[in-house]
């Protein structure tokens, strides 16, 4: 027989192609079989991407250094953990809005009542906007680590995307369970920003390592070179929904769920 992937000549004892390594399937496609692919690929403890999301809490800049370094097999690859990461965050977005709306209302931080203001755009675009967001955010370490010279603009994009990844992952973990027992969403999204905040900072201290006296210069450029870019990307996007007529839509709706 061949290898259905790329054509190989394949023995009859071969479980794997010697050209390509896929795996050789000797058997026809069932439920059964179907169910233990999945379960060894996300259940089993040895699989690739729970190494992977349980180093990212302790040993997150291992996991991103074998990366870069070419390691391939020891950890689930940035692409997929952050596909993963997109498909958990689109279906828990699916599960609050369809079950749980009242999770997704703007708390209103300085009194008794909810204010009014339609997120429903946020959540629309909310794929687009970390596909956005992770260049950007990339760009903003390259520039606040720019005296270190150890990483290149790659190398921080893939930094990046597994730390907001793996901060996705932990954030549905968490999120719909709080929700279903009467939290906000955008409350405990803030919190969890916290998590963000020091799992980055540890993370950078170990890649570079830093002292303190460095990590807290960095951080500091950080925050200046995300509040300039932001303030650009934010007009940037708010001139397109208004040039596309989203933005009215946006007024609109807001102006409805006042009038309630």
């Amino acid at each position: 027989m061949k290898c259905k992937n790329c054509e190989q000549q394949l023995l009859e004892e071969n479980n794997y192609c010697n050209r390509c390594g896929a795996k050789v399937i000797h058997y026809r496609l069932t439920l059964k079989n179907v169910g233990e692919e999945f379960s060894q690929v996300f259940l089993n403890i040895d699989n690739t991407f729970l190494r992977t999301f349980l180093q990212m809490f302790i040993y997150p800049h291992r996991v991103i250094l074998d990366y870069i370094s070419g390691v391939r097999k020891r950890y689930l690859n940035v692409i997929s953990y952050f596909t993963i990461a997109l498909t958990l965050a689109g279906f828990q977005l699916f599960i609050l809005r369809k079950f749980y709306p009242e999770a997704l209302e703007m708390p209103d931080f300085y009194g008794n009542t909810k204010a009014v203001i339609d997120l429903n755009w946020l959540f629309d675009y909310y794929s687009m906007l970390m596909l956005i967001y992770l260049p950007i955010y990339a760009l903003i370490a390259r520039l606040s680590f720019i005296k270190y010279k150890k990483f290149n603009y790659t190398e921080h994009l893939v930094t990046m995307t597994y730390l907001m990844a793996h901060f996705t992952i932990v954030s549905v973990l968490v999120i719909l369970p709080i929700v279903m027992l009467g939290g906000n969403y955008i409350e405990v999204s803030s919190l969890l920003n916290i998590f963000l905040f020091f799992h980055a900072c540890y993370t950078y201290k170990k890649l570079y390592p830093l002292n303190v006296k460095q990590l807290l210069f960095s951080i500091f450029l950080f925050f200046v070179f995300t509040t300039i870019i932001f303030i650009v990307v934010e007009i940037i996007f708010i001139a397109y929904l208004f040039l596309t007529g989203e933005m009215q839509e946006i007024i609109e709706a807001t102006r409805a769920a006042q009038s309630r």
